[in-house]
């Protein structure tokens, strides 16, 4: 019988952020931002629990109340190496451009684009889209937005996207030999596409796609920053 498998994968899921951040002083700030910023997505677990999986939560917090302590290490976790992978891995930084950014203008923007994904989340929700389909096409949809307006944001994001789904996968990897057989008994992959790779569902590999695509240009978006050689 699986016990807190959720719990483990979140602890799992912290890892990569720890190791970038003893790493890397100077994306210290990314993290610290992004991890912040992640936590309202915690509380959409109630919008995948318990029809794409259900996992044991710590007093069975996502029953009584829509989502767990592991939902909000799990997306900290996220956030912190989606976001910073890029950077750590080709050796970037991240640099200011010329046009002053204020404090007024990086409100602005963070709340235009959680506005924007709170909206999309509830038109999905309402069309009747499961959301772990839905979640990867408005991270893409917003990350096609900003590509508009930054176009110099492309080609990161979308390196980002891969390193991050190398990343997870990995992850997903560790925990599966923990827990052998949870990707059978604690997601129902027969309700979707049921197809695996590497013992994975296929949905995970989208989801970890579209969360390093939009994690990879949200702060350098929102800050009015570019990658520029270290």
């Amino acid at each position: 019988m699986l016990t807190y498998d959720f719990l483990i994968l979140s602890l799992l899921f912290l890892l990569p952020g720890v190791i970038i951040y003893a790493l890397r002083e100077d994306l210290r700030p990314v993290i610290w931002v992004m991890m912040l910023c992640s936590i309202p997505f915690a509380f959409t677990e109630f919008l995948f629990y318990p029809d794409y999986w259900e996992p044991k939560f710590l007093f069975d917090l996502a029953f009584k109340i829509g989502f767990g302590i592991e939902d909000l290490i799990f997306v900290c976790g996220l956030g912190a190496f989606t976001s910073t992978a890029f950077a750590f891995f080709s050796g970037f930084r991240l640099c200011k451009r010329d046009k002053q950014t204020t404090p007024g203008m990086v409100i602005r923007r963070v709340g235009i684009l959680f506005s924007v994904a709170f909206l999309l989340i509830v038109i999905v929700a309402l069309i009747g889209i499961h959301m772990i389909y839905g979640s990867f096409f408005i991270m893409v949809g917003i990350s096609s937005i900003i590509f508009l307006i930054r176009r110099d944001l492309f080609l990161p994001s979308l390196a980002g996207a891969v390193i991050a789904v190398i990343v997870y996968t990995s992850l997903c990897l560790i925990f599966a030999l923990v827990f052998p057989h949870a990707f059978r008994d604690v997601w129902h992959a027969e309700k979707f596409l049921n197809l695996f790779i590497l013992g994975i569902p296929l949905e995970e590999y989208l989801y970890g796609f579209g969360s390093g695509m939009a994690a990879t240009m949200f702060y350098p978006f929102v800050f009015n920053q570019f990658f520029c050689r270290r």
